[in-house]
């Protein structure tokens, strides 16, 4: 089954022990993110980050939507950019994985249903992808 998360997400969840579906209040929340509840309350306010209303109009969260938001800070966005903007590059399994969020298995698994673009032999035992056509891939998703 794939995941629904980036590898990325996946290792800093399990990193600092949370599940990505673990539900937290807007205390919890605010702890979590190391601010006073009325910061996560204006960030809620200004749609910064994902959030769960419940009927009664509180507001929580699941883990993975505080470690979104918290990647976002950290990083300016958990989207992974390629490193050069040459359409023409060859990228290698790293930067596919990092771009699209799969695991390797899903990649060969779609690779072989003629879901993903076909990888290129570079040498005996290396290969990588085409940017542009990867870059297509995700556009069309």
């Amino acid at each position: 089954m794939e995941h629904p998360f980036s590898n990325k997400l996946n290792e800093i969840a399990d990193n600092m022990g949370i599940a990505m579906y673990q539900r937290f209040s807007l205390h919890e929340g605010a702890l979590f993110l190391r601010c006073s509840g009325s910061t996560v309350s204006n960030i809620v306010a200004d749609q910064k980050i994902q959030y769960i209303e419940l009927p009664d109009g509180e507001v929580e969260f699941f883990g993975f939507q505080l470690l979104e938001y918290l990647l976002g800070c950290v990083t300016g966005g958990d989207a992974p950019t390629p490193k050069s903007t040459n359409p023409d590059k060859i990228i290698r399994v790293k930067e596919v994985l990092d771009l699209t969020g799969l695991s390797r298995t899903t990649l060969w698994r779609l690779e072989k249903k003629g879901q993903f673009p076909t990888r290129l032999p570079l040498t005996a035992g290396s290969v990588g992808w085409r940017l542009r056509e990867v870059q297509a891939w995700i556009e069309k998703k």
